[in-house]
């Protein structure tokens, strides 16, 4: 009888982590919809902003920023942002960037090298390490990535000197099922136009103060997305573990309610058996 009880304390346990498991996969499959949707008309407004100022650049050629172009004499101040998983349970999605982190530790820890992280999972793998973080910025939500976003600029832009080279370095979905790092150059800002046409813009105001505001609003843009695509491709990774767990405990069940029918009707036919003989004798 104990063993009955203790099979079906276990079916019990493996249901109620079935419906977690099913639970947070609906809820990141929701988020992955919704943000998917998004993501689009983001990627527009991106593109929309580069080209504008990048045809606005090639008209006013002779603008520089040293936020924006530190000159190459410039002592080397570099900065890596980190990004990860804000929550566990997203199977391996933090895979490429702790091996990225793991290879390039050194890179990490030099001193011309500052580190910001960005998730929970992230600055847990690299306080394991022990490289030092500038700063840590653990809540990445859907609805903390544009102030986090301003943050970051703000750390940017009041930091003295200059950063000579800052990068994000981030997981996201090359597919629903597959994810890839990758690196985003923020400083030095990239800026080139290909158009071989003459542009003559009417400018309003200073030539080098539009192209200053626009050049940070591309910044900002490019901030704003990698961590949205960061975002979405840990819920298309939660969904994925969570989907997977979900599969293995109906087969645990199924296997569990097998042989929890089979011990009990031979628990029943062992009893019956001892009955018919105590009756028959």
């Amino acid at each position: 009888m104990s063993q009955l009880i203790q099979m079906r304390q276990r079916i019990k346990a493996i249901e109620t982590i079935k419906k977690i498991t099913s639970a947070m996969r609906l809820i990141s499959r929701s988020f992955h919809t919704r943000m998917s949707k998004e993501k689009g008309n983001l990627k527009s407004y991106q593109e929309e902003v580069e080209n504008l100022l990048k045809h606005l650049h090639a008209s006013s050629p002779l603008w520089q920023s040293p936020f924006f172009f530190p000159e190459q004499n410039t002592k080397p101040r570099k900065l890596i942002i980190l990004i990860g998983a804000q929550k566990g349970l997203c199977g391996n999605y933090n895979t490429e960037i702790t091996y990225w982190i793991k290879k390039n530790k050194s890179l990490l820890i030099a001193p011309d090298t500052e580190v910001f992280v960005i998730g929970k999972k992230t600055d847990d793998y690299i306080t394991h390490l022990n490289i030092k973080k500038s700063h840590v910025f653990k809540e990445l939500t859907l609805n903390t990535i544009e102030a986090l976003s301003e943050e970051i600029i703000t750390i940017l832009k009041n930091a003295q000197p200059y950063y000579t080279h800052v990068s994000l370095i981030a997981s996201f979905s090359q597919t629903f099922f597959s994810h890839k790092l990758k690196t985003v150059q923020l400083i030095p800002a990239f800026i080139t136009d290909t158009r071989k046409e003459e542009s003559d813009y009417d400018w309003q105001g200073d030539p080098h103060e539009i192209l200053e505001t626009l050049s940070e609003m591309c910044l900002r843009t490019k901030i704003h997305i990698t961590l949205f695509e960061s975002l979405l491709g840990e819920q298309a990774s939660r969904f994925i573990a969570m989907d997977n767990a979900t599969r293995n405990a109906n087969k645990f069940l199924d296997a569990m309610h097998l042989q929890y029918n089979k011990a009990r009707q031979a628990k029943i036919t062992k009893e019956l058996t001892e009955l018919s003989a105590h009756f028959m004798g």
